[in-house]
């Protein structure tokens, strides 16, 4: 590791020209040319060349940098193969409801997501070859082996093959040839289930098709990591900030200060070594040490594993704290975040990552101790590599609705945070050049930034044109990024989460039962206090009618208590499932988060 003397003339203050820290302008919108070989990353990056006296370019400018903008339709661009040649996560395999199919958007492309009975998943374009209807809208027939569209019935088969067209009725001939032409099919993803997810392939031409063929499957979890336990949101915020935020350990003790055991109050100044190369396809490693007390020694490596993994690794007195985090794009503004977490004695963890050197696509790395159905369309994907021996995993902890585990306020502070930080950027045309980055703990952050570059996005994979992100497709946030969102739209549980996960749907659907029935259970026990006491009061026998005083006391009580957990239980529903917002204004949002002791 490299030694703090040895980083300190990239950490003067003289390194960063005057430029860097007004942020004097911009990099030009067209992507830079795109080479394999390793480029060096210190913190900071290197500084623009821009006279001293420049200013920030105002949002009409006409230069433009890697800020988080947008482009033409999808049907009019075809993004990069850095972004589509690779498998792509879709979602979570506990997430999946097997028995209807649902809409996706990932990379500006609809997708339509449903189980054949025989086959597996499938991924087809979220459009019916007739009228370009949804197929999410639709439903499944032939017990579940063909994707019927719900405007007019054609069917198609788990390749996307069209095999009904009602209206052709019983002319065979007809109906033979319609089902026949390719302009009848629907287009089709190969996909694959492993590691705990759903992937899919979204390059289904000739040549995606035929780096598909050569493909591996996705690198293979650490063996700590159980597949089951993956979690998986959908954020308002651009792939650019949520890719940095996994590069930045240090904001932890600060935007979450009170939680999970961070206190700014000790937080201490990170040290680590110079990123000594980033590459397209493999990436970059970054070792680093501690960011507060009582983790300042430990072993903190991070891998970018192009385009959307990251694996984290922190060793510390015997025990290893273990993330894997994939972050995909939607659409311009909105991300689909993955992540997974173990903790456990060292002993028991996988060997320390190493960095890549070729995309996830292609590395042949170890199967999985626990095998995992590979599917694809056409052609298969391949199983690749060899069974590797792998030390004792953890016990299984017994499965609980990860709705039931806990709110969700860090996450709640990480959107807040950042969707403010990309509308402040957006309205005034700023990019990641004017940032002030000036010590190791934002090396990763320059290091990620190097590789966007090198991958040019966004221009890569959302177009030229940054006046258009309101055109792309998606089922959540609506006008963002054209407009700002309020804060319960920030903070939606039903557009994060809940929508896309069909455990949550149906824990929604449970504790909206319990809340109602807690709710008129209270009702009831009310109006029998209210009953009593009338009876008490206007009965001659007084409150000998209703059996004493007891019955006057214990009803009244049990009504109060019931009604107190109804209101429990309808802020608890507000917060798991529809809204953080309450509780945020509740507890004052960052500002009022219960210090640490």
């Amino acid at each position: 590791m490299a030694s703090r003397a040895e980083l300190r003339p990239a950490l003067r203050p003289s390194a960063l020209s005057p430029s860097i820290r007004r942020g004097a302008r911009r990099l030009p919108l067209a992507p830079r040319t795109v080479t394999g070989a390793p480029v060096a990353v210190t913190a900071p990056p290197p500084p623009p060349t821009a006279a001293p006296d420049a200013g920030i370019p105002s949002p009409a400018s006409p230069a433009a940098g890697r800020s988080p903008s947008a482009s033409p339709s999808p049907s009019t661009w075809t993004p990069s193969p850095v972004w589509t040649r690779t498998w792509v996560p879709v979602s979570p395999l506990s997430y999946l409801d097997p028995s209807r199919p649902f809409p996706v958007t990932l990379l500006g492309q609809p997708l339509v997501v449903w189980r054949h009975a025989t086959a597996g998943w499938r991924v087809l374009r979220d459009a019916c070859p007739h009228r370009l209807a949804p197929l999410s809208e639709g439903r499944l027939e032939g017990g579940g082996t063909r994707l019927a569209c719900a405007y007019h019935g054609w069917e198609f088969d788990q390749a996307g093959a069209c095999t009904r067209v009602p209206q052709l009725g019983s002319d065979a001939k007809a109906a033979a040839t319609a089902c026949a032409s390719p302009r009848s099919c629907a287009s089709a993803f190969p996909t694959l289930e492993h590691g705990g997810l759903l992937w899919a392939w979204l390059d289904n031409s000739k040549e995606g098709l035929a780096a598909h063929a050569a493909a591996e499957p996705p690198p293979a979890l650490p063996q700590e990591l159980r597949s089951e336990d993956w979690t998986m949101s959908e954020l308002p915020s651009d792939y650019s900030f949520w890719s940095e935020q996994g590069m930045d350990p240090a904001h932890a003790s600060f935007l979450h200060h009170g939680l999970g055991g961070f206190d700014y109050r000790k937080a201490v100044g990170m040290t680590g070594e110079v990123v000594k190369g980033v590459n397209l396809a493999g990436g970059y490693r970054w070792k680093h040490r501690g960011y507060e007390q009582k983790n300042k020694a430990m072993d903190g490596r991070r891998v970018f594993q192009p385009p959307y993994g990251s694996r984290v690794r922190y060793d510390q007195n015997g025990f290893t704290a273990s993330f894997y985090t994939m972050t995909v794009p939607v659409r311009p503004g909105v991300t689909r975040s993955f992540g997974i977490f173990a903790f456990c004695p060292t002993a028991l963890a996988a060997p320390e990552p190493g960095a890549a050197t070729t995309p996830p696509a292609q590395a042949a790395e170890p199967k999985a101790a626990e095998p995992k159905a590979v599917e694809a369309t056409a052609p298969e994907a391949k199983a690749g590599g060899s069974q590797a021996p792998v030390k004792p995993a953890p016990k299984p902890r017994p499965k609980q609705p990860h709705w039931v585990r806990g709110d969700g306020l860090l996450l709640d502070q990480d959107s807040v945070m950042m969707q403010r930080q990309e509308h402040l950027m957006r309205s005034q045309g700023l990019t990641w050049r004017n940032y002030c980055l000036n010590s190791h703990s934002d090396t990763g952050i320059a290091a990620m930034n190097k590789w966007m570059d090198m991958a040019g996005y966004p221009t890569s994979l959302w177009g030229p044109d940054p006046q258009q992100a309101a055109s792309w497709p998606g089922q959540t946030y609506g006008g963002w990024p054209g407009q700002p969102l309020p804060l319960e739209r920030v903070l939606s549980r039903m557009e994060r989460h809940v929508q896309h996960c069909a455990t949550c749907k149906k824990g929604l659907e449970q504790v909206t039962t319990a809340c109602r029935v807690v709710t008129a259970l209270a009702g009831a026990a009310a109006v029998l206090a209210a009953l009593l006491g009338m009876v008490a009061a206007l009965s001659p026998q007084g409150v000998a009618a209703v059996g004493g005083w007891v019955p006057l006391v214990v009803v009244p009580t049990l009504a109060g208590a019931l009604g107190w957990a109804a209101a429990k239980a309808w802020a608890f529903r507000e917060d798991r499932f529809v809204s953080g917002a309450a509780n945020w204004r509740r507890i004052g949002g960052f500002s009022l988060v219960p210090s640490s002791s």
